[in-house]
């Protein structure tokens, strides 16, 4: 018990969502603005509202690890321009979707930032009778991000 306690005082623990997150200083609040762009982008139904916190050459490795937007004979890694094909055809196969980010935790050091996260996607579509009508998708996501001239960029997202 003590030992949990003083995780949770140092901040090692952390049970927030993204949006409720609050963040320490100002580095920490402008990468979070960057991250809610992926969720509320989702929600939206807007591809270029999520890709925006991405840097052009960004890394997004075990890509077929992302359940609900990838599956297994999908590659290990994709680019962000495939990443903008991907999202378009997840929105014409859902009739509703949207994503929460739980368990959110930051660390910032200078001009680099880590951010881990579990996100639930939750994708509604037309189905016959006897299929289900939602499946909600849990993964667990590390984004490495770097600061840039246009703000804070994602180099790197990893799924596990």
């Amino acid at each position: 018990m003590a030992i949990a306690l003083a995780l949770a005082a140092s901040g090692c623990v952390s049970g927030s969502s993204l949006e409720s997150y609050r963040p320490k200083n100002q580095d920490e609040a402008l990468v979070v603005s960057m991250l809610l762009r992926i969720p509320n982008g989702i929600k939206a139904r807007s591809v270029e509202m999520i890709l925006q916190p991405y840097a052009e050459d960004v890394y997004v490795g075990n890509f077929h690890k992302y359940l609900g937007v990838a599956g297994p004979t999908a590659p290990l890694s994709i680019s962000k321009r495939d990443l903008r094909g991907v999202y378009t055809e997840v929105f014409h196969g859902a009739k509703d979707i949207s994503m929460d980010v739980k368990n959110f935790r930051i660390s910032v050091s200078g001009d680099r930032a880590v951010a881990e996260a579990r996100t639930e996607l939750l994708s509604k579509f037309e189905a016959a009778r006897r299929e289900a009508k939602q499946q909600l998708f849990v993964n667990d996501v590390t984004w490495r991000l770097r600061r840039t001239p246009a703000g804070w960029k994602i180099v790197e997202e990893i799924w596990q």
